[in-house]
């Protein structure tokens, strides 16, 4: 079979390399997308053409982060939701949808550490986290999943953490390394979802 992509030059000044990583029209959504790494993704996907739904728990933030990035020349919206509520999730969805026309990229990032050594963590704060880190994760997943399973094609990204592996000593954060541990096994092996033949997450 002759594939005219595999007779293309790795390299030229007519074809860059980065043009390969373009998103345009495709349509993002990344939670905890007000600051840090989810901030980070969010611009990064916006930069390769995507149009970017950042949500956030802070939604003066997101809003603050979007308004930001619109002025920047990019196209990027911004709505709040807690992410622990089903039936919020439903709604940050509904609203990407609304605003974009569609879904087709999810970063769940999301998530919380409260710092403290396993002796002193409070079950209020192990509840917290794995509400957030996990549990919140997953039905993001299945709202996400159930669109992109729909349409025949999507991309859920999990953000975990090497600290679901490895212990960062000496940092005390026993409750979150193992939220994240079950965010890492979430994503392996039977776990996925299939569409196409390709995992969706």
């Amino acid at each position: 079979m002759n594939d005219p992509a595999m007779n293309r030059a790795p390299f030229s000044e007519d074809h860059p390399i980065l043009d390969r990583f373009r998103l345009d029209g495709r349509v993002a959504l990344v939670t905890g997308g007000a600051q840090g790494l989810g901030r980070g993704y969010a611009l990064s996907l916006a930069q390769a053409g995507a149009s970017v739904m950042i949500s956030d728990i802070n939604g003066e933030g997101a809003q603050r982060t979007a308004d930001e990035m619109v002025a920047a020349g990019l196209d990027v919206a911004a709505v709040r939701i807690d992410v622990t509520d089903a039936s919020e999730i439903d709604g940050m969805l509904a609203a990407t949808l609304e605003r974009f026309g569609g879904l087709h990229i999810a970063v769940n990032n999301a998530g919380i550490n409260f710092n403290s050594a396993a002796e002193e963590t409070t079950i209020e704060e192990w509840d917290a986290t794995f509400d957030l880190n996990l549990r919140g994760l997953f039905l993001c997943c299945q709202a996400e999943g159930r669109h992109m399973i729909a349409q025949g094609y999507g991309k859920i990204i999990n953000v975990a953490s090497m600290s679901s592996l490895l212990v960062p000593h000496p940092q005390k954060q026993a409750v979150y390394n193992t939220s994240k541990a079950g965010v890492a096994h979430l994503m392996t092996g039977h776990n996925l979802a299939i569409v196409g033949g390709q995992n969706l997450w």
